[in-house]
């Protein structure tokens, strides 16, 4: 732990940045404490002045560069005040270098030196790549409308509504609602005294069609002049084919509630990935970089390696994307997500592909033993899947579903992950349950954030 008698507030001091984390910090040492830096990137050398201490790090700024880093890339985005992307300081080039390494990282912390992690695939687009996008509200002391993302470590909401991230065509709803919300002085909600209207805005747009699904995420159970809201949006936007309000009364950082209200259109948008056409509601899980995910559900499917003859038991399986787009290689497909109206959705993408060897059950994927059960009775005969698909959310897997599908004795479990940290973690509980680690391939998903995504073969 630093000594906080090192350094004081407000002091500064020169430093070498040594190394940048994942949300975007540079990180120096000097006199044995840990010093992370906003604005920082690893080969810098700057003044800095201590802004913060903790038990066993200090915060710094920078009050100015001394000479910069060669991987420095200033043309990458040029929104000065939005912190939102770790890596929007440095070249492309060499943020695969740092994904490579986090990934490679996180197997050697977990003792696993010996796992290869391939050179990561870079993302095919590293603008306007992302398909949805959720966009906190915020105001000022003036009643201008902030729209964009939150400064990292805080709920300040820095303005980004063009991010180059999104679809320009994001940027353009964005302001055609943040004229309207002036026009009707509607207010923003407040965290700390829970009152307030808006929160989110919430866009998801398909890569085939073009379609844009709106969600305005409100703490309230309508909006004021709504037939003027849809009419405005329409004009302006014909390709939004859908408006919805979600309603969330909770003081929570969770961004969506449980309840929706369909305004206009459909409450849900169609895409088309890896030849199968998917319908996806708002809640449902659904990659956001269709470029990446093509070629992660490429790889995933390749070390499947499926024949006529297996069962594909696929774990989180969202709107169904993966396990539908390895139907035709299986006998049979088994979905299971936690999320009912994905479930639907799976079902429904399932008929409308001529799909009819998958099915598809509500619950979490720790409830599979039960829902396998379910499902065994109602057919009349035991199921015992040849292969498995897990593509769990940041948290991983719970031992306990590692250790039963492992009882399954499946031939090879496909594990597709968005958390380096916890997929080694996993592999590791694997390894000791009897299963070969493969090779990893990590594939970009979200050029310009701390994030990449990973997929391997468990062999047992």
């Amino acid at each position: 732990m630093a000594n906080k008698s090192i350094f004081k507030k407000n002091q500064t001091l020169t430093l070498k940045i040594e190394d940048i984390t994942n949300l975007g910090f540079g990180v120096g040492r000097a006199n044995g404490a840990v010093i992370f830096v906003s604005g920082a990137v690893k080969g810098d050398t700057c003044e800095v002045k201590i802004i913060k201490e903790a038990s066993s790090y200090y915060v710094a700024r920078v009050e100015r560069f001394i000479s910069y880093s060669p991987l420095r890339d200033k043309e990458r985005c040029g929104n000065a005040k939005c912190r939102a992307c770790a890596y929007r300081d440095i070249s492309y080039a060499a943020e695969l270098e740092i994904k490579g390494e986090a990934v490679r990282g996180a197997f050697i912390k977990a003792g696993l030196p010996e796992v290869n992690v391939l050179p990561v695939i870079p993302s095919p687009k590293l603008t306007e790549y992302r398909n949805k996008a959720q966009y906190p509200i915020g105001i000022t002391k003036d009643g201008s409308y902030e729209i964009g993302f939150f400064a990292p470590k805080s709920h300040r909401v820095c303005e980004a509504a063009r991010c180059p991230m999104a679809p320009s065509v994001f940027g353009d709803i964005i302001e055609t609602l943040r004229a309207f919300f002036k026009k009707h002085s509607l207010s923003v909600y407040d965290e700390e005294s829970g009152s307030g209207l808006l929160r989110h805005i919430y866009l998801r747009r398909s890569e085939a069609l073009g379609s844009v699904l709106l969600t305005l995420v409100i703490n309230g159970d309508s909006i004021p002049h709504r037939d003027e809201l849809i009419e405005t949006v329409r004009l302006a936007h014909p390709y939004v084919s859908g408006i919805l309000l979600n309603v969330n009364r909770k003081k929570t950082n969770v961004i969506l509630g449980e309840k929706f209200i369909c305004l206009f259109g459909d409450d849900y948008i169609k895409d088309t990935l890896c030849g199968v056409e998917l319908k996806i509601t708002a809640p449902a899980f659904y990659q956001v970089n269709h470029g990446s995910a093509s070629i992660i559900y490429t790889k995933a499917r390749e070390l499947a390696a499926l024949s006529k003859d297996d069962v594909l038991l696929d774990l989180f399986c969202g709107a169904g994307s993966i396990g539908l787009s390895m139907a035709d290689s299986v006998k049979e497909v088994i979905g299971i997500e936690i999320i009912e109206s994905a479930v639907e959705c799976a079902k429904e993408n399932a008929r409308s592909n001529g799909i009819c060897n998958a099915e598809f059950y509500v619950g979490d994927a720790t409830e599979t033993e039960r829902l396998l059960a379910i499902a065994e009775k109602a057919r009349g005969a035991a199921i015992r899947p040849d292969v498995i698909v897990l593509d769990p959310p940041r948290a991983g897997c719970d031992e306990r579903l590692l250790r039963y599908v492992a009882g399954l004795s499946p031939k090879r479990i496909v594990y597709v992950s968005c958390n380096p940290t916890t997929l080694a973690r996993d592999a590791k509980i694997m390894k000791e349950l009897g299963f070969d680690i493969g090779d990893v391939s990590a594939v970009d998903m979200f050029p310009g954030t701390g994030h990449v995504e990973s997929v391997v073969c468990l062999t047992r």
